[in-house]
Order: C-alpha cells, then sequence, then structure tokens
C-alpha cells in the first residue's frame, strides 16, 4: 500500500485555497453591498432633508394665507384680490 499523505495535504492546500477566494470574494461582495446601502440612505435622508425643508417653508406660507371674508365674490384681477385682502 502506498503512502498517500502528500496526495491528501496536496488536496488539503488545494481546498484551503478555494476557501481563502470564496471568503476574498464574499467580502469584497459584502463591501460593495455596505457601499449600496450607505449610498442609498445618503440619496434618501437628502430626500427627507427636502421634504422636511419643503414642509417648513409650507407651514409658513400657510400660516400667512388670507382668508377673503366673502370667498363667493370673483375679483378680476389679482391686484383686486389684494385690495381685497389688505381691506
Amino acid at each position: 500500500m502506498r503512502d498517500i499523505r502528500g496526495d491528501l495535504e496536496e488536496r488539503a492546500n488545494i481546498v484551503q485555497e478555494q476557501i481563502r477566494g470564496a471568503y476574498a470574494h464574499f467580502e469584497k461582495v459584502v463591501q460593495q453591498l455596505q457601499s449600496e446601502r450607505d449610498g442609498r440612505v445618503a440619496e434618501l435622508a437628502e430626500t427627507l432633508a427636502m421634504i422636511e425643508k419643503l414642509m417648513q417653508f409650507e407651514a409658513g406660507v400657510v400660516d400667512k394665507v388670507v382668508t377673503l371674508s366673502n370667498p363667493s365674490v370673483a375679483y378680476s384681477s389679482l391686484a383686486d384680490r389684494i385690495k381685497a385682502a389688505s381691506a
């Protein structure tokens, strides 16, 4: 019977190298996914900040809206509307 320890060690080394390669690939994919996630979160955070600014602006404008005492009266021009609101 021949000694197969050398063959087994060689196979073990090959498998170990394959495991290292798979692990390195896995780490690379994880880093890429984390980077994509961070980019998406940053994008969403920017969108949220813009929406909050818009809501603040809208709240400021709504507080300043003047309601006319008689909304059924139709004014022919913007100047007439401003005069009616100022009165």
